[in-house]
This record gives C-alpha cells, sequence and structure tokens, in this order.
C-alpha cells in the first residue's frame, strides 16, 4: 500500500502543477483541448504501441483473458448500477459515471507505474472494451427518451486509441520486430503520456468551484460506490474466472479509476447535466488519491 500510495503522490503532485499553472495564467482552456488531443491522438497510442515493441514486452501472456476481464468490469459494473438505480432513482447520468472510469489519462499512467509498462498493453485493451460499451450502451442511456438522437456511431469507434489497440495486438501476436528508430521514437513520446494527462487533469480541476463539490453528499455517496464498493465487488466476481493475479489486480485499479472524460463529452452532446459530471469527475479524482492505495492493499490481502 505504501508503493502505490507513494506513486499516487507522484501523480498528484503532476496534478497540483498542473492546477497551479492554470490558477497563475500560464495555460488555459486552449492549451488543455490541445494537448488533451496530443494524448489522444499521438502520446497515447504511442504508449500503446510501446507496450508491444519495447524490450519488456511479455509475449508468453493470452489476450482472452484479457478480454474476457475488460469486458467483464463492464458487466459488473451495469448490474451494479442497476441495483443501486432500483434502491436511490438516480438519473441515467450517474448511472454514465458509475460505468465508465477514466483508463486512458489515469488508468494507463497509474497501471503502468505500478507494475510496469508491459502492461499498458491490458489497459489498452479495457479502452477497446470501454469505447465499445461508452458508444452503444452509453449513448443509449443518454438518448433512450428521445427518438431522434438514439444513434450508433462506427465512427466514434475508430479513434486513434482503438486503431493503435488493434495494430499493438497484430505486432504483438505476429511477433513483428519494428526498426529501432520506431521503437524509441514510440517510447520517447509515449513517455509524455503520464506527465501531460496528470497536468490536464489538474488544470481542467482549477475550473471548478470547490464549495459545490466537497458539499454534495450524494457526490459523497457516489464517489464510495464507484471508488471502493465497485472495485471490491468487481474483484470478488471475477476472481472465479481469472487464474492470473496480476491480471486481476489490474482489473479490480481499473474498476475504481475516476470518472472518464468522455462521459462528459458525451452529455455535452445529450443535452444532459454536465455540471454534474464535472463535479463528480473532481472529488473522483481527488479521492482516487487515497481510494486506488486501499485498493491495492485490499487485492493484495484478500
Amino acid at each position: 500500500m505504501l508503493i502505490v500510495f507513494n506513486q499516487m503522490i507522484s501523480l498528484f503532485l503532476l496534478m497540483l502543477t498542473g492546477y497551479l499553472a492554470n490558477r497563475f495564467g500560464v495555460i488555459d482552456k486552449t492549451f488543455e483541448s490541445k494537448v488533451s488531443r496530443f494524448i489522444v491522438n499521438i502520446s497515447l497510442p504511442a504508449t500503446i504501441l510501446n507496450a508491444v515493441t519495447g524490450s519488456d514486452m511479455a509475449h508468453d501472456q493470452e489476450m482472452l483473458p484479457i478480454f474476457i476481464a475488460a469486458a467483464s468490469i463492464f458487466l459488473v459494473a451495469h448490474v451494479v448500477c442497476h441495483f443501486i438505480q432500483k434502491i436511490i432513482c438516480w438519473n441515467p447520468t450517474y448511472e454514465l459515471m458509475l460505468n465508465y472510469s477514466n483508463l486512458g489519462f489515469m488508468g494507463i499512467p497509474i497501471i503502468s507505474t505500478i507494475y510496469g509498462g508491459e502492461y499498458v498493453l491490458h489497459v489498452s485493451i479495457f479502452m477497446m472494451t470501454f469505447n465499445l460499451s461508452l458508444f452503444s450502451y452509453g449513448v443509449y442511456l443518454l438518448s433512450r427518451d428521445d427518438a431522434k438522437n438514439r444513434h450508433f456511431s462506427v465512427k466514434k469507434l475508430l479513434s486513434p486509441g482503438i486503431l493503435s489497440a488493434f495494430l499493438a495486438i497484430g505486432i504483438y501476436l505476429l511477433d513483428i520486430h519494428l526498426p529501432q528508430h520506431a521503437v524509441s521514437l514510440f517510447s520517447t513520446v509515449g513517455a509524455t503520456t503520464t506527465p501531460l494527462a496528470m497536468i490536464v487533469i489538474g488544470s481542467t480541476l482549477a475550473g471548478v468551484r470547490f464549495s459545490t463539490v466537497f458539499t454534495d453528499r450524494e457526490l459523497y455517496l457516489f464517489s464510495f460506490l464507484k471508488l471502493l464498493v465497485l472495485p471490491v465487488i468487481t474483484f470478488l466476481v471475477l476472481r472465479f474466472f481469472i487464474r492470473d493475479r496480476t491480471l486481476l489486480e489490474i482489473s479490480t485499479i481499473l474498476a475504481g479509476c475516476p470518472i472518464a472524460g468522455n462521459v462528459s463529452m458525451l452529455c455535452m452532446e445529450y443535452n444532459r447535466d454536465v455540471t454534474l459530471v464535472s463535479r463528480g469527475i473532481c472529488i473522483s479524482t481527488l479521492l482516487s488519491m487515497i481510494s486506488i492505495p486501499i485498493v491495492a492493499a485490499l487485492v493484495a490481502v484478500l
């Protein structure tokens, strides 16, 4: 737990750097937007490709268990959320926030920091499942009351992250060896993902009024369910199906990551409560600095 906590402190300090830089006018919304696009379209795909082109990649790992684990955490989240919905009667926005975690900006830095860069490929497969679920079931949740907006877009699934994940799997399965210059490029550019992602997240938090976040009791209840209850349930369910201990731990930690930024963009597109999502992202991101070490410690002893 102490090792994970120290790593989370390092990530938190990067977030704090972004927060202070925004507060002092060094970076602004334009910077956030452009750097986010750089991460999503360039550095994150480079990180994924580096996971299979780097020398640390373990080529004896099977893909099928990872796909099963990735699909399972979303299935568990759907079932848990449906049960909570029956009790608390939350609106669909809460269900969306509970289901979808920040795998790219938070998941990849956390998993690569704790377990090593060779496990980034695991997270990329989770991200593929994430996008398939978000732009199908997620769109259904937000548009089920509006027949005009109920549609499925294949184009939205063909993001650079998805395409690079497919390419990485192809390189992995075919055991393709790329030129050293390409390997070096992926390694160098991919290394910028973690610091840039944390700085951007910190910068976005500077635009949130904390007085409206920390006084909302419902958000505390939601964060408790999202960051602690859901990953524990995920672990208890998946341990009966996943024999690989590391994969089980990674699945559990990813299930307990804070809310994904994609949820905010999707809610904006479908005229849902974007303010609620922003506040949820804020408090879940901050509390994850404490909850993720706790979850990592729990899965180590359970």
